[in-house]
């Protein structure tokens, strides 16, 4: 895949200000209550998008939130957003790699990514790079597209070149965290439920702010040929005869 075309697909979804992300709200809460996270804690979101996950906790739950992206235009709108939800004293957005973290070791009490992992080739190093900056005691979370079943060539290849993932079953995502030295390693993969990821969505973002995704998406598609592209790409990717096999699974583990 090349690169300036993933690069390409992230700035669309910047525009609509939108992070997208299998599973939606449901994985989101599901993570949250398994990595325990606490009022006080330091807590980091790595790939954190237009930050949606970061202001939804930080205004519902009062969590503080670091979140880290390495698009700008990603952040722009994660300030802009935190800013309308007056969550910008609970909340810090900030340009980093995941796969590269500029914090120091033993930092945060919990890191959570979502739908990170799947763009990134050498996955056991940035595990391992997470689980540095882990104080003793705390906890990883991770929300992925993940096989329900050993997928088809054809359908590996599509979400490579429409999504630019590449994703793995649920006992593939738990070996990593294993591997990566993490210890009580849970989580499992499910199907994914349109009514709710949708629904999900007007629940996290609230129905004028999808309103208004809504209005930036016809206009992109109606003026931009990428955008256009992308779109119709994001449509096909689920057909009938994928979705028995792709769902998303939530798996969270501690750093001893």
């Amino acid at each position: 895949m090349p690169a300036t075309r993933a690069e390409d697909y992230f700035e669309f979804l910047a525009k609509l200000g939108l992070t997208k992300h299998y599973g939606s709200l449901d994985a989101t809460l599901e993570l949250a209550e398994m990595t325990r996270i606490k009022p006080g804690q330091l807590v980091l979101d790595l790939g954190c998008g237009v930050g949606a996950t970061a202001i939804y906790l930080a205004k519902e739950s009062g969590f503080e939130i670091i979140g880290a992206d390495l698009v700008e235009s990603m952040l722009y709108r994660a300030n802009e957003r935190a800013a309308e939800q007056q969550v910008l004293d609970k909340t810090a957005f900030l340009a980093a790699d995941a796969r590269v973290i500029p914090f120091p070791d033993d930092c945060f009490d919990v890191v959570l990514l979502e739908s990170v992992n799947v763009f990134f080739d050498n996955k056991l190093a940035a595990f391992t790079e997470y689980r540095r900056v882990i104080k003793p005691g705390g906890f990883i979370g991770i929300t992925e597209m993940t096989w329900l079943k050993e997928p088809k060539e054809a359908f590996v290849d599509l979400f490579k070149n429409t999504a630019f993932a590449t994703a793995l079953q649920a006992d593939g995502w738990k070996a990593l965290l294993t591997e990566a030295g993490f210890t009580n390693v849970r989580g499992n993969g499910y199907p994914i439920d349109p009514i709710r990821e949708s629904k999900g969505r007007f629940e996290r973002y609230g129905r004028g702010f999808v309103l208004k995704i809504i209005g930036r998406m016809v206009k992109l598609i109606l003026t931009d040929k990428d955008s256009r592209s992308f779109f119709q790409d994001g449509t096909s990717g689920l057909s009938k005869d994928i979705i028995q096999y792709v769902g998303y699974g939530v798996f969270t583990a501690e750093k001893s």
